[in-house]
């Protein structure tokens, strides 16, 4: 194969509890990254179009597609080199993996055109590495969703370990994001060092009842369950009216509802089957609009699947 497009869905990191362990991929949005071999070694990052493209580098070094896909041809010795296209369709700085998804669309593209030598697992640690070079840390909670699709837990980072777990066919999602931005690197600058043990504890109960809850196909636990009292409370002053947002979709049906990665996005869970998706959508909205807090974009979706080709 001379040439690959790939479609890399936005995913939603931490949910709560699980900060840098749990990830899960979204239906909609996502990026488009289309990826061709060319005869001079490395990558070159050709074109960016879309959402947020003008403040997104061609330096295929530090562009976060380009530095995976470099990964990928690394651990395959490949004897070619690539040229990659981007097609944002969300945001930087949206709090749900847009870096994370061109770096796995990268890593997907290449790893496609180099005869799918390495396995899921490793093409998740090429895009995890480039996180490592945009956010400064190595971290898979959005990459590796994006690679495997569903839900997926981090077991270990040394050496990574992560498994993907089916979410509920009836997990309803709500995503309102607001019009700043919050940079990853700032986001992580105010997260404590030193956590109490009281809280500790209270982390590692909703963690492991948020998996029980994927597992059991349980809404009401997964939402209970996407309880921070560590992380969320350190970055809520960088997100300006997250906790109203949170409190007006749960009064309006949400199971539970957390900050987006680093933010802005703030997101609702909710049963489908049951619960309105537009009613818990027009709550957080009117919260916002009550802060005075202009909103860019808003979607009412559900889980998806990982990186594919089209």
């Amino acid at each position: 194969m001379e040439k690959v497009k790939v479609v890399a869905p936005a995913t939603l990191s931490n949910l709560g509890s699980g900060f840098d362990v749990f990830g899960m991929a979204l239906a909609e949005p996502f990026d488009h990254i289309e990826a061709r071999k060319t005869s001079e070694p490395g990558v070159t990052i050709e074109a960016i179009e879309g959402w947020g493209a003008e403040g997104i580098t061609t330096d295929a070094t530090l562009n976060s597609a380009g530095v995976a896909a470099a990964e990928v041809l690394k651990k395959c010795e490949a004897d070619f080199g690539i040229a990659l296209t981007i097609k944002k369709g969300f945001r930087p700085g949206s709090g749900i993996g847009s870096s994370g998804a061109s770096a796995a669309g990268g890593a997907v593209a290449a790893n496609i055109l180099a005869g799918k030598q390495l396995t899921p697992r490793d093409v998740v640690v090429c895009a995890a590495e480039s996180e490592r070079v945009t956010s400064g840390s190595f971290h898979a909670d959005n990459v590796g969703p994006c690679v495997l699709g569903g839900f997926s837990v981090i077991r270990s980072y040394e050496p990574l370990e992560i498994k993907r777990v089916q979410p509920p066919k009836n997990l309803g999602i709500v995503i309102v994001m607001p019009s700043f931005t919050v940079k990853t690197l700032d986001a992580r600058a105010v997260i404590p060092q030193q956590v109490a043990l009281h809280d500790m504890i209270y982390e590692v109960g909703n963690a492991a009842s948020l998996v029980l809850g994927m597992c059991y196909e349980d809404i009401e636990l997964i939402g209970k369950s996407m309880s921070d009292v560590v992380i969320e409370p350190a970055r809520a002053k960088l997100n300006p009216g997250l906790n109203e947002a949170k409190e007006a979709a749960i009064e309006a049906g949400a199971a539970g509802a957390f900050l987006g990665g680093s933010g802005p996005c703030v997101i609702a869970a909710y049963d489908l089957t049951y619960v309105d998706g537009q009613t818990i959508l027009e709550a957080m909205l009117g919260s916002y609009e009550r802060a005075k807090i202009a909103i860019d974009k808003t979607w009412i979706t559900t889980w998806g699947e990982g990186c594919r080709s089209l």
